[in-house]
């Protein structure tokens, strides 16, 4: 028994040399090795300017204040301004316009430093800012720095005859161009020149919100979103592990309610979560795959990958429902929050199963249309939901689509009954334009009160003459325009021509924004950990020894850059080309495929514009959560194992 024991214990000796031996550790080294290059984000460049930027307010007076123009270098029609006082006193701003229904005016409380933002400058030249203490007015001349180049000068196309005060229309971009603040004389009066995108919200706080400009993966899914003020200071920005795209809602609580994504899923925009305002954590998560059919009543647009296209989030305090618009089956569907079940579908029920057809409404009135394509759905109580209808095909068979030249988009409200399952058409305007006022994608609808309505018809795009039919991201086109229409009952009583196409626009009163320059701002959130194979996916191990060193055409074309919170690979690649990313380590090895076969931006097409149809730019990111250490840089590209000569240190 003694023996037969010492056979065994031997025998597992022998295994175990034989697995050590097998799974030897590898070695590396950093000799000749380049760490990659790190990229501060916009975040830590303000945190890092902040002091700086304190320092230099230091010491001015009502009658000799410090004017620091565009202190953080993102909003070039804003300045700084700094003056302190012997009493706590109010002050009073005003930043003149060309006219006076243009003026800007905010009043301070009373304080003996005050550290004022100011926007409202024009481009290149003098804009005259009144200081106001009591009865002393401090007149300055300011000059506003250039517009960034890209910038889109509106052409006003019905006059504003009596707008109200402080207002300036937002837009957001979808073509080219940067967010833009418009006044009633259709003069640019402010704009980043970085591009962020989506629906710029006013917040509760007083702050506005837009995507941040990192992109996490194509065509435009950004890492999250940032509360900013129009001085272009951050104050926070919230990672978010399936990104951020189109849609943003403030709930009761605080707390954001965005459009994101699951990438591990195989699909993309149909996921709604619930993001935390102070921790930036995701507190509740709504997948759409869980709630709706995925193969059912499809649009002409409709992919597998993209089946529903999620644009808009709204949720209902009256109802407690999350309602969503998904462009690619012609559907805004109603949702209960706390249960997360299916309540009502609006839209076209042809193309829809049996099964689902309780969950329509029905029409009631002669004047009746169902919406197609559409975009911001909103409440507007628990009766009326507002609606951009795009009109895109008006079917969801080829047989019966109709052309762009017979088409028209329109703000539409209907008046719904969830509980009796009726719907009834109460407004709409537009469809009296006809074609030239037709965008099959994109667009905004807004109710400012008093029977008036912001609506932005931004996705409209010409070819020859002739207006096109598919969204100008997708298609060829020589002219692209967006109208942003301001009507008060069915009448236009303001409205710009923007020669571009833009998501959304807001009109907003700039008077009731707040803004703290001086503060740091935080990240919060995060983009969680990257999903990675291993060598055990792979068919055969993997030699480095045998590795050859990447040459200098490969490194332009694989550009490895890294953020506090991620390393990204910019690749230019022909989308047959097939590129695992490798980190590695004597303890472990990790295997991020690349995507090189992108899919085409339906909403944005801002970034990762194509070189040729078979050549694309794209961005990819690794989380850096979970990669604590030193990792050695290797590329398996169409097979080929190479060494990056680089290290990432986390």
């Amino acid at each position: 028994m003694r023996k037969g024991l010492l056979t065994i214990l031997a025998f597992g000796l022998l295994l175990s040399a034989g697995c050590s031996s097998a799974n030897e550790k590898r070695t590396f080294t950093e000799e000749g090795k380049t760490e990659v290059t790190v990229q501060e984000t916009l975040l830590e460049t303000q945190n890092r300017q902040t002091a700086e930027i304190t320092a230099q307010l230091q010491g001015g007076t009502l009658d000799n204040p410090i004017v620091l123009v565009n202190p953080y270098g993102l909003s070039p029609l804003s300045a700084l301004i700094a003056l302190d006082m012997e009493t706590e006193e109010a002050l009073t701003v005003t930043v003149k316009g060309r006219k006076a229904q243009a003026d800007l005016s905010w009043t301070y409380a009373p304080a003996t430093e005050h550290r004022v933002p100011i926007i409202g400058l024009y481009p290149e030249e003098d804009t005259t800012v009144q200081l106001i203490v009591g009865d002393i007015v401090k007149e300055l001349k300011i000059q506003g720095q250039p517009l960034p180049e890209g910038a889109f000068t509106a052409e006003v196309t019905t006059a504003y005859q009596n707008p109200e005060p402080n207002q300036l229309i937002f837009t957001t971009p979808s073509s080219t161009g940067y967010a833009t603040g418009y006044d009633c004389e259709g003069d640019i009066r402010w704009i980043l020149n970085v591009m962020m995108l989506w629906d710029l919200n006013l917040l509760d706080n007083g702050r506005i919100t837009l995507s941040t400009n990192r992109l996490l993966d194509s065509p435009y899914y950004t890492t999250g979103f940032l509360t900013m003020d129009l001085l272009g200071h951050i104050d926070t920005e919230y990672s978010v592990p399936g990104g951020y795209h189109h849609d943003l809602d403030q709930l009761p609580n605080g707390n954001y309610l965005i459009a994101s994504d699951d990438f591990s899923s195989g699909t993309v925009e149909d996921v709604i979560v619930e993001v935390d305002r102070e921790t930036g954590a995701i507190v509740k998560s709504f997948d759409l795959k869980k709630t709706l059919p995925q193969d059912e009543g499809k649009s002409l647009n409709w992919t597998a990958k993209d089946w529903f296209h999620n644009n808009s989030v709204d949720y209902n305090p009256i109802q407690n429902t999350l309602t969503v618009s998904g462009r690619h089956q012609d559907a805004v569907a109603v949702i209960d929050y706390d249960t997360q079940e299916l309540i009502a579908i609006i839209g076209s029920p042809e193309g829809w199963s049996e099964s689902m057809q309780s969950y329509f409404l029905t029409p009631q009135g002669d004047d009746f249309e169902w919406q197609w394509a559409q975009h911001a759905a909103t409440w507007l109580d628990d009766k009326h939901l507002m609606l951009f209808d795009n009109g895109m095909y008006r079917s969801k068979t080829e047989d019966k689509a109709v052309a762009a030249e017979d088409n028209y988009s329109r703000l539409v409200v209907y008046e719904v009954d969830l509980e009796n399952k009726t719907i009834r058409q109460v407004k709409e305007y537009g469809k009296e334009r006809g074609y030239a006022y037709y965008s099959p994608y994109i667009s905004d609808v807004d109710f400012l009160g008093n029977d008036q309505w912001l609506i932005t018809s931004g996705g409209i795009s010409w070819l020859d003459g002739k207006i096109n039919n598919m969204p100008g991201s997708l298609t060829t086109y020589d002219k692209m325009e967006a109208y942003v229409t301001l009507i008060e009952g069915d009448q236009e009583i303001f409205e710009l021509k923007i020669p571009a196409n833009i998501y959304r626009a807001e009109m907003i009163d700039v008077s009731k924004t707040t803004m703290t320059p001086l503060t740091s701002g935080s990240l919060l959130g995060t983009l969680g950990m990257t999903t990675f194979k291993t060598e055990a996916d792979l068919s055969s191990k993997l030699k480095f020894s045998e590795a050859q060193t990447i040459g200098e055409e490969l490194a332009q074309k694989l550009i490895l850059t890294q953020e506090q919170d991620r390393l990204m690979v910019t690749a230019t690649l022909n989308k047959h080309d097939n590129l695992d990313l490798i980190l590695v380590n004597e303890e472990e090895l990790r295997i991020y495929p690349v995507q090189t076969d992108t899919q085409p931006g339906m909403c944005v097409a801002v970034f990762n514009q194509p070189k040729s149809p078979d050549v694309s730019t794209l961005i990819q990111t690794i989380s850096a959560e979970g990669l604590e250490g030193t990792w050695h840089i290797y590329y398996l590209f169409n097979q080929q194992l190479y060494d990056a000569k680089q290290v990432y240190k986390n």
